[in-house]
């Protein structure tokens, strides 16, 4: 049998590489000429996206609609559950996630990030009638809550072994849930003790729901920051996405959004900080 020449593999190679960069490249080309950015988001999370009035909204939906309008597209919503929210980008569910999703040193191996757009530091919210924990390490030996695979589980988790590792005992019960409006749930109930979020969220939950809960900082030292996730061929839309985002802050219009939101504004670095949790 003859064998092919090594100019004809080469060749074949090319064209290999070629069909494959244009298999993975081509988002932001494939939301414009589809007339549409399609969005994964779990529409649990209030302030960031929750259901009202049969209408998805909220302040990451505020920014998806900004974006879609800057390229010209309809922005579409797909309601995910947040345990196979990445698995669902990577297999092209949607374009991109906004959803409040932090960015972690795990999450990016996997996906890009944008710059940041909201801070999302965690701390513990408990009911504002336990005088017993008035520490971060007071939760030693209590009930706690968190979402599976959020941010917030694994600062629970690792907080938990340092509380260990410091000769004291760790959580009585650890418990997860699907979506976090059925922890605060519990918490309300004494079923839990504690719950671990991000402080933007619980500043809102505790706005609506005024002398209920009260939060207690020192789970988590390092700062952490909400970003919009893509896959890792995007880079092109990543870097539209910084550009509109950096546009935003110089403009204002990203910290009236916050206002809006959270009552109050954030700040946020223009990159993503080298030391992730």
């Amino acid at each position: 049998m003859k064998m092919p020449s090594r100019l004809a593999l080469a060749a074949c190679a090319t064209v290999l590489a070629n069909v494959l960069s244009s298999a993975h490249a081509g988002t932001l080309d494939d939301v414009k000429k589809r007339g549409e950015m399609v969005v994964g988001m779990e529409v649990a999370y209030v302030p960031y996206e929750f259901f009202k009035d049969g209408q998805i909204i909220g302040y990451d939906v505020d920014i998806a609609n900004r974006f879609a309008d800057k390229l010209g597209v309809k922005a579409k919503f797909v309601d995910t559950e947040w345990n196979g929210i990445v698995p669902a980008l990577i297999a092209r569910k949607f374009d991109t996630i906004l959803s409040g999703m932090t960015i972690t040193k795990e999450r990016a191996e996997k996906l890009s990030f944008s710059m940041p757009y909201a801070e999302a530091t965690n701390v513990i919210m408990i009911r504002a009638s336990d005088a017993s924990i008035k520490s971060a390490e007071d939760i030693a030996g209590k009930r706690v809550g968190a979402q599976i695979s959020s941010a917030g589980d694994k600062v629970a988790k690792e907080f938990q072994e340092a509380l260990k590792a410091k000769g004291k005992p760790g959580y009585s019960d650890y418990k997860l849930y699907d979506h976090y409006p059925e922890a605060y749930l519990d918490l309300s109930n004494n079923r839990i003790d504690a719950v671990v979020n991000s402080l933007s969220t619980l500043a809102v939950v505790m706005k609506e729901q005024p002398g209920k809960y009260r939060v207690v900082s020192g789970v988590q030292d390092l700062k952490a920051y909400f970003g919009m996730a893509f896959r890792k061929e995007d880079g092109d839309f990543v870097k539209l996405v910084n550009e509109q985002l950096l546009e935003m802050k110089s403009s204002g219009e990203l910290a009236k959004l916050q206002e809006r939101w959270f009552g109050s504004t954030m700040e946020t670095p223009n990159e993503i900080p080298a030391t992730l949790p």
